[in-house]
């Protein structure tokens, strides 16, 4: 029997409105689901929605791609537990170092209520500057009560990239963090689909007009409405079409405003979320993805716009570095306004002959940086040190036993 996996998540298949954490967790899932049996927690609902999947089956485990998911009607400890202790996983896995699901986890866990098992916490860039600062107080008293009762010990976290790592670290006290405090680097994994030949039929460039895209989620942290700021200066015949479900209904009501401001050369359309299935589909319709984000652990919307021949412009606050050095886009300082408006305007003006190599630099780029194996290496060690670190704990009280005895 192969290792047992418990994955705690809030959203999961077939929904798509969390973006990431959804996409790594389902790659994940797939890529090693031969090495590894999977359990999933879920909602029974995707992000924002009031109603249940159509045509799931709810409240017990189905078996979705290599993994089992069960969809839970009823988000609570006590459900919570019980699904633990029905699989008896070897590890926890838990999404989100934020979300309730993982604080009550970590809750059952400390009140000696769950199976032993070892914990694996990927936090999905929630350590970066720019997520730290949306609703700061909050995230630093929960972090400084987590640390205070114990709830981190033992755990084994996720970094997603060196950059995450380190923030990993600097967010967390390490004093705090527990026996074995262990952050390890095990890079998300890419869709096999994304290696798929990209579509040949891409939108012809004219000088002095340009189509944008911008997927994501509607929220601060992909800052949107930074994005709409600059537009308003640009000269030329600029189309930008905006996709992802709308997270923040406050902030996009400030988006709204900026769009009524722009002049009558800037078209703006918003055409709600994109089913995962459809997004190199619709990457492809493009001339640049637009995303100046404030930051991301991995960046799947990146990932895949790249692999769809889709130069990106983005900031440097994500993984994906030296963009005009590979010919695959750019990532430019957010505190730099003008370079950010200048680099608009060469999309602008830029011709068919030099957008014809930009779109083929963005996808040798994504194969490039996609041909390793250590995508799924990585995820095979950090399962792998987890399982070491399980049965290490597991043995301690006997020796400790031994030890006291032989005294």
């Amino acid at each position: 029997m192969p290792p047992r996996i418990f994955i705690v998540a809030d959203w999961y298949l077939p929904g798509f409105k969390a973006g990431g954490a959804v996409t790594a967790i389902s790659n994940l899932t797939e890529l090693v689901g031969d090495e590894f049996a999977f359990w999933v927690f879920t909602r029974d609902r995707d992000l924002k929605d009031r109603h249940p999947y159509p045509n799931v089956s709810l409240n017990r485990w189905v078996q979705v791609g290599k993994a089992q998911v069960f969809y839970a009607s009823e988000i609570s400890l006590r459900n919570l537990r019980h699904r633990v202790q029905e699989i008896n996983p070897h590890i926890i896995y838990l999404n989100s170092f934020f979300s309730r699901l993982t604080i009550g986890t970590l809750l059952l866990r400390k009140l000696g209520l769950l199976p032993f098992a070892a914990v694996i916490l990927a936090p999905r860039g929630e350590f970066s500057p720019g997520a730290l600062d949306l609703k700061r107080r909050r995230k630093w008293l929960y972090r400084k009560a987590a640390l205070a009762v114990g709830l981190l010990c033992d755990v084994l976290w996720q970094a997603s990239s060196l950059r995450e790592q380190r923030e990993i670290r600097a967010a967390i006290d390490r004093s705090g963090m527990g026996r074995g405090e262990i952050v390890q680097l095990a890079s998300d994994v890419p869709n096999v689909r994304l290696f798929l030949t990209p579509s040949a039929l891409r939108p012809t460039k004219i000088s002095g007009a340009v189509h944008l895209i911008f997927l994501s989620r509607i929220s601060r942290m992909k800052n949107l409405r930074f994005a709409l700021e600059l537009l308003g200066s640009a000269r030329g015949k600029i189309h930008l079409d905006i996709y992802g479900p709308i997270d923040d209904e406050g902030y996009w009501k400030t988006c709204q405003e900026q769009i009524g401001r722009l002049p009558e050369s800037i078209r703006v359309s918003y055409l709600g979320p994109v089913a995962q299935e459809r997004v190199l589909e619709v990457f492809a319709g493009y001339h640049f993805q637009l995303l100046p984000t404030l930051g991301e652990n991995f960046g799947y919307t990146i990932l895949e716009g790249l692999a769809a021949g889709c130069p990106v412009l983005t900031s440097d606050q994500t993984p994906w570095r030296e963009l005009l050095k590979h010919g695959a886009g750019w990532d430019l300082p957010l505190g730099d306004r003008a370079q950010w408006k200048r680099t608009i305007q060469d999309c602008v003006e830029m011709d068919q002959s030099t957008y014809k190599a930009l779109s083929l630099g963005a996808r040798s780029y994504f194969e490039e940086k996609m041909s390793s194996s250590e995508y799924q290496q990585g995820a095979v060690e950090l399962f792998h040190r987890a399982l070491g670190a399980w049965a290490a704990l597991r043995t301690a009280p006997a020796l400790e036993k031994s030890a006291r005895a032989g005294e």
